[in-house]
């Protein structure tokens, strides 16, 4: 379980349709990552106007959560305006619980099974992804985790804990899972630790030498820098 005496910092809300893993050792089951490698964020590229050349993101998009044009053109309308007001960060992350409700009780409520989930990042990983992803220019933006950590935000105890995620992230804020490839047994074993129902790790014991593991680019993970995500979802709301 984790260490209740460490502190943990908002990185951001996610709202996550769930996909029922069709390979590998999780085939069949659902997996409680905010990674858009295996389940859909209900923002995404397709939902900001100024997005071109995305006809097929906007489709898949109107096909998966089941929207009309009109539809997809009030939301853009409605996540522009929240990117704006730093509500919203690149690419998917609410900054706060209330935007993160309003949007799914606005444009989703004819959607089942939607889960609100909550990334949290310990002092160490919340400097590392500051400084990994500080802009390098004025004409660079901020990803949507680096904008809420800069917050602090300190965790909200009435979530519920779910497990700890490891993710790799991309230079637009979006990120990969360790299920990415399919290697929760090998972490699991090799570091002795329980990967539990929600597809998570119970601990963050051992998170330095899996990360080690996880940046080492000879071990076939994404060559990006990997983080561990505390993981919560928020319930009865």
């Amino acid at each position: 379980m984790p260490d209740n005496k460490k502190k943990f910092y908002l990185g951001g809300y996610y709202l996550t349709k769930l996909q029922t893993q069709k390979s590998g050792s999780g085939a069949n089951r659902l997996v409680y990552t905010c990674s858009e490698c295996i389940n859909d964020n209900l923002v995404d590229t397709w939902a900001y106007s100024w997005i071109i050349d995305n006809d097929k993101q906007v489709q898949d998009a109107k096909e998966n959560f089941q929207l009309s044009d009109i539809q997809v053109n009030s939301i853009r309308t409605w996540v522009d305006s929240k990117h704006k007001e730093k509500k919203l960060g690149w690419v998917n992350v609410f900054a706060d619980l209330q935007t993160a409700l309003e949007y799914r009780n606005k444009f989703f409520t004819h959607l089942n099974e939607i889960k609100v989930m909550a990334l949290y990042f310990d002092e160490t990983e919340r400097r590392g992804i500051l400084e990994e992803f500080k802009p390098q220019s004025e004409n660079m933006e901020k990803i949507g985790l680096g904008v809420t950590l800069l917050n602090s935000v300190m965790e909200d105890k009435n979530e519920v804990f779910l497990g700890f995620d490891y993710i790799g992230i991309e230079t637009d804020g979006s990120f990969h899972t360790f299920h990415c490839h399919d290697i929760g047994k090998e972490l699991s074993d090799k570091f002795q630790l329980t990967l539990n129902d929600f597809g998570l790790f119970d601990s963050d014991d051992k998170s330095e030498q899996v990360l080690d593991y996880l940046n080492d680019e000879k071990n076939g993970c994404e060559p990006v820098p990997w983080f561990i995500a505390k993981t919560k979802i928020v319930m009865n709301k």
